[in-house]
């Protein structure tokens, strides 16, 4: 490989446009400055090309058109926050009521689970994103106050085997996380998608879920992430809602089965949340301003 090769597999780094514009005269100057004979890019030109293209797609990220994205990704994600346990409970009752046997107390109980989610979200799709908040913190307590007396609002065992239910505290984490993007998300409230839309997607997230208790696989859990991603990988707006709504599916899907991973877990999510939360009220001071 060619001085100029390598030279140019660094240049990959920076942006296509970017790359359009100016790679060959980047190139050109490269080549000028490099000593006869060199075939490979000294340390010092490696970490300053590396860097430069660093600098350009960071500066990218936080431009006005990206803020924008995040601005509406955290409102549509304070929206599918409570969706994705709606959907993953109402999911488990329809494994378990088509289970041989089926399962009846489970099924029920992973209704009842599911029915305060079902409130918030149409609570936030009604841009009531203050009781919807309020709610999702009531419920954040109540799930809380179980765990904190030792006791499980769901707990069905069948032939010795726990199909629902466990330690309270794997429910606070969720609970938790949606309350909190519901309080974070911009002021003008939670993106609302038209109707027939939102359904299409709880849809596909449902039969993603009802599909992946069927597939004896330990990753099976993660189709529905995968259903989620397709569907939000055309935009970037639904790129940047999935990577915001990532802790809480995370988490739904089994960081927190060993209370070992519950500060990791926690902490990715403040980590997520924080950085994403920056962007999105950036982006909103910034409109409001023009």
């Amino acid at each position: 490989m060619s001085l100029e090769d390598r030279y140019r597999r660094l240049l990959a780094w920076y942006p296509r446009e970017h790359r359009a514009s100016h790679e060959e005269e980047m190139v050109a100057v490269l080549l000028a400055g490099a000593d006869a004979g060199r075939e490979r890019p000294s340390a010092r030109e490696t970490f300053d090309l590396l860097r430069g293209a660093f600098t350009i797609r960071l500066r990218r990220a936080v431009g006005a058109a990206s803020r924008r994205h995040w601005n509406a990704a955290f409102r549509l994600a304070a929206l599918l926050a409570p969706i994705w346990p709606l959907v993953l409970e109402a999911g488990r009752a329809a494994a378990y009521a088509g289970d041989a046997p089926p399962y009846p107390e489970a099924a029920l109980q992973a209704l009842v689970l599911a029915l305060p989610y079902g409130v918030i979200a149409f609570l936030a799709w009604r841009d009531a994103r203050k009781v919807a908040a309020s709610v999702a913190w009531g419920w954040t307590v109540l799930v809380a106050g179980w765990s904190e007396l030792g006791l499980s609002p769901i707990y069905v065992v069948r032939d010795g085997v726990l199909l629902v239910g466990g330690a309270g505290w794997r429910l606070v984490l969720p609970a938790c996380l949606v309350a909190v993007m519901l309080t974070l998300a911009p002021s003008s409230g939670p993106a609302r998608p038209e109707a027939r839309r939102l359904i299409g997607w709880a849809a596909a997230l449902l039969a993603g879920v009802v599909v992946s208790t069927r597939i004896p696989l330990p990753a099976a859990g993660f189709l529905p992430i995968l259903v989620l991603a397709v569907v939000a990988v055309r935009s970037p707006v639904g790129r940047r809602a999935v990577l915001i709504v990532s802790p809480l599916m995370g988490v739904t899907l089994g960081w927190i089965d060993d209370p070992a991973n519950l500060p990791a877990a926690a902490a990715c999510s403040v980590a997520v949340l924080a950085v994403t939360t920056w962007a999105a009220r950036t982006a909103a001071t910034a409109e409001l301003r023009s």
